[in-house]
């Protein structure tokens, strides 16, 4: 499982995307994580806000994790989870209303995809989000959800 930085193949993914000069894409640090905070807050995300230990943990515990950055300022971010083989999950996939319309959500996938080649990109998506997904080539499939909380719940009503 190769789960290095390559800028090459970032570069390549920019390069076949097309960004602006001054957007960098690049790893997370956890000096990014106030930025992430804010964009998550938001967009009405509210783990990083109230699970910081946790989404940090989550933050570390991912690959590909990076952050679109201009000027030094986070202006987008993706969060995935990969096996590096068959299969890389889309936690998360943000970028600021100001930037959107730039390629920046594009490129974030191009560069997450081209990090993990040969997988298979997986998400789920808001409805605010699907046309987004239907217009860079992903096709709708079914998901489902569960919250600890829920799982909780479940365990009790099962147990009682």
């Amino acid at each position: 499982m190769d789960r290095e930085y390559n800028p090459e193949a970032v570069q390549q993914a920019i390069n076949i995307v097309g960004l602006p000069p001054n957007v960098d894409i690049r790893p997370w640090n956890e000096d990014d994580f106030p930025a992430i905070q804010r964009l998550s807050r938001a967009e009405g995300w509210s783990t990083p806000i109230d699970r910081p230990t946790d989404a940090v943990r989550g933050w570390y515990g991912s690959w590909p994790a990076l952050v679109a950055v201009v000027d030094g300022s986070v202006v987008g971010f993706v969060r995935a989870v990969s096996d590096c083989a068959v299969t890389t999950y889309i936690a998360e996939l943000l970028v600021i209303p100001e930037w959107q319309g730039y390629r920046l959500g594009v490129a974030l996938l191009a560069v997450t995809q081209y990090l993990c080649p040969g997988t298979r990109l997986d998400l789920l998506a808001t409805d605010q989000s699907r046309t987004f997904y239907d217009r860079v080539g992903f096709r709708p499939f079914s998901g489902y959800r569960r919250s600890w909380a829920e799982f909780e719940a479940l365990c009790s009503h099962l147990s009682g």
